[in-house]
């Protein structure tokens, strides 16, 4: 399948195997990229290949700028100061429940610094909260709070059809996050590997079936 090209095609010796893709939405106050870190993966003393981390799903928050105007055109977006969070599988699981309607809200806290020095001093907060007003849609407030800096707080809310979106594509790479795919893709060859590169000449055509992917390539939680 060939895709129009923004740019000229790169010379063979420049070209990369990255593919970078995100869902944004964007509100009046804030928007939000919804993207997809790839899980890591290591050889064993075995030979066998092993998942080093699972892979999660970045959100990225950035708020309004002041004066950038309220219609859908016309508003701008401080991604400079933007604030993210990664969820895990298990709370992309949370976010899929509380849009399909399971009941209460939910809070997701991490703390980056989590078993490291500094620990304590920097929170991350994701409340998701189903809507009150009897209309279908859902609140996700990120509350950003490191020792002797101001507060950092921003909310979206997701409409019906964001909220089918952000659903499917959490289900769709859910799998992809925790490695499932490489069962059926690896064959344990000697030039094989996973999806990340490992492996000496290994690669996989990217085709309409292919695990989103998405970069950076380490989670700032």
């Amino acid at each position: 399948m060939s895709y129009p090209q923004a740019y000229p095609e790169p010379a063979p010796a420049a070209r990369s195997n990255r593919v970078y893709t995100n869902f944004a939405v964007y509100k009046g106050g804030a928007a939000m990229n919804f993207k997809v870190i790839k899980p890591s993966w290591e050889y064993r003393a075995d030979g066998a290949l092993a998942m080093k981390d699972a892979g999660v799903a970045l959100l990225e928050f950035a708020p309004a700028q002041q004066g950038s105007g309220t219609a859908p055109g016309e508003r701008r977006y401080d991604w400079e100061n933007k604030t993210n969070i990664a969820l895990s599988p298990a709370e992309l699981g949370d976010l899929i429940d509380i849009i399909g309607g399971g009941g209460a809200g939910k809070n997701i806290y991490h703390d980056p610094n989590k078993g490291r020095a500094g620990e304590g001093t920097e929170g991350k907060s994701l409340s998701m909260n189903p809507g009150t007003r009897g209309v279908k849609e859902v609140y996700l407030n990120l509350m950003h709070k490191v020792r002797g800096q101001p507060d950092k707080k921003v909310s979206v809310s997701l409409s019906a059809g964001e909220m089918v979106v952000l659903r499917r594509l959490s289900e769709y790479v859910i799998p992809y996050l925790l490695g499932f795919d490489e069962i059926f893709q690896y064959d344990g060859g000697a030039d094989a590997g996973p999806s990340d590169g490992l492996g000496a000449d290994w690669a996989r055509p990217i085709s309409n079936d292919a695990a989103p992917v998405a970069m950076p390539t380490s989670a700032p939680f």
